[in-house]
């Protein structure tokens, strides 16, 4: 056997025993068995050592599979050999789902291919790196690519979509209990949301922002998307603002990036109002097709905006509200309002969200699911930040720190958001931001005053 035949066949094992339990490794020669698979018996690796070797805690538990040397690969196969650790394809697109799935379709059209885009045909080195690197091409991409899609949700949102036998399976790679995903429900009423007042004297939180994806139900997503949809969407959307002019509070302006000046193109990003232009990777998932065709912005203020919608970025719909300080009640009603005026517009024309039973609300990245909410409070914690055990402790609050930002350590303003989007509602979401932070805040004050703190003893 060559070595580029070696690599090959490595290449097909690898994948499969991501998904497998017992690996087999089935060559010629024991000598050209890689160190670590030659150690085991009789070229036999159990699975918790091959969770050691390759992603830790991974597809754990899993049913027996068997790779041959001579098992030849289909030659339409992406090659995901450099992909790093990270990589949801190289973890769970293994040969075999990529046989089973390759020439399906949903009614719409869309195949395995227009799934995978994203991850396999960025440039290598790009910025930024593929990140999730599978989005869906409609609604019923989770049904038809459930083979590929339900492991990557189980790994990403902590949640088991379908039963199984073994106890082990409800241990989350961390550790947590993961359950069984049963229903999603959603809970927008502000009453049901703690009245705690995080930082009355605004000396922690600068700013506190939410938003909320949502997708059009009969449309396909961002994607595949063709022209034609994408241009009835935004003509849609224009409708429903008509409906709001008379409302002080969410009433405003729908802007047309095709009709925006560059001054105020410029001004809006920089102020971090408006999505930015498509980057590589957005380009490469199909996104960033006809940019900026049928693409705009929703404001209620032009000048200083609390509410804004992004109309044909990402999702079909993208509703932001947001405010200085630690407002989070008023930030969660002001977005809670809209949506509900949003909803009932759409209703009135005949359109409703793209919903499913089990995930809630779905969008084109599997990581937009269920209430699909992201929570977020800019936080000064300069001396939290930098104690042994930070991160490990946003993780018990179920929080977590935007990778968005590289100098948070240095500044001590943190980006901290809710961690989790799937099997909760958006007022529990919003209940563990306000708990967690109110944590956070109060471990700082005890820095401040000088006292020592263990973060592991918190929680």
């Amino acid at each position: 056997m060559t070595s580029a035949q070696f690599g090959k066949t490595a290449a097909a094992a690898v994948s499969s025993a991501a998904a497998g339990g017992l690996f087999y490794f089935l060559c010629k020669s024991d000598e050209e068995t890689p160190d670590k698979l030659r150690e085991a018996n009789d070229g036999k690796i159990d699975q918790l050592t091959w969770m050691a070797l390759a992603e830790p805690a991974r597809a754990a538990f899993m049913p027996v599979h068997k790779v041959s040397c001579e098992e030849e690969l289909d030659p339409s196969f992406p090659d995901l050999s450099r992909f790093g650790k990270h990589s949801y394809l190289k973890r769970y697109l293994t040969p075999e789902i990529y046989k089973e799935l390759k020439d399906k379709k949903t009614q719409s059209g869309v195949t395995l291919e227009d799934l995978i885009r994203s991850g396999v045909s960025l440039p290598w080195g790009a910025r930024p790196p593929r990140g999730c690197g599978i989005y869906a091409g409609d609604a019923e991409s989770y049904q038809v690519f459930s083979k590929l899609l339900v492991p990557i949700l189980e790994d990403y949102h902590h949640f088991r979509m379908v039963p199984r036998r073994s106890k082990y399976t409800n241990i989350t790679p961390r550790g947590r209990p993961n359950p069984l995903l049963r229903r999603q429900v959603t809970n927008l009423n502000p009453n049901y949301v703690l009245q705690q007042q995080l930082d009355p004297d605004s000396q922690f939180v600068l700013h506190t922002r939410m938003r909320v994806a949502r997708s059009i139900k009969g449309f396909r997503f961002s994607p595949v998307i063709s022209r034609e949809e994408r241009r009835k969407l935004e003509e849609i959307f224009r409708e429903c603002v008509a409906d709001w002019q008379d409302d002080p509070e969410i009433g405003g302006h729908y802007l047309r990036i095709m009709d925006m000046s560059n001054e105020q193109h410029v001004d809006l990003i920089q102020r971090h109002i408006l999505f930015h232009d498509p980057d590589e990777y957005s380009l490469s998932a199909g996104i960033g097709r006809d940019w900026p065709d049928a693409r705009g912005i929703y404001l209620n203020s032009v000048d200083d905006p609390s509410l804004i919608v992004w109309v044909n970025f990402e999702d079909h719909l993208r509703v932001i509200s947001s405010s200085r300080g630690g407002d989070l009640l008023g930030v969660f009603t002001r977005l809670t309002k809209l949506l509900s005026s949003l909803d009932g517009s759409l209703r009135a024309r005949g359109y409703f969200y793209a919903m499913h039973p089990r995930l809630g609300f779905v969008n084109a990245s599997p990581e937009n699911l269920g209430t699909a909410l992201r929570a977020s409070m800019f936080v000064k914690l300069p001396r939290l930040g930098q104690q042994p055990g930070f991160e490990d402790l946003l993780d018990r609050l179920r929080l977590e720190v935007s990778s968005r930002f590289n100098a948070e350590k240095s500044s001590g303003i943190y980006d901290i958001a809710n961690a989790e989007r799937l099997g909760q509602s958006e007022v529990q979401l919003i209940n563990t931001m306000i708990n967690g932070v109110g944590i956070l805040i109060n471990l700082e004050k005890r820095l401040e005053s000088g006292e020592k703190v263990n973060l592991d003893d918190v929680m």
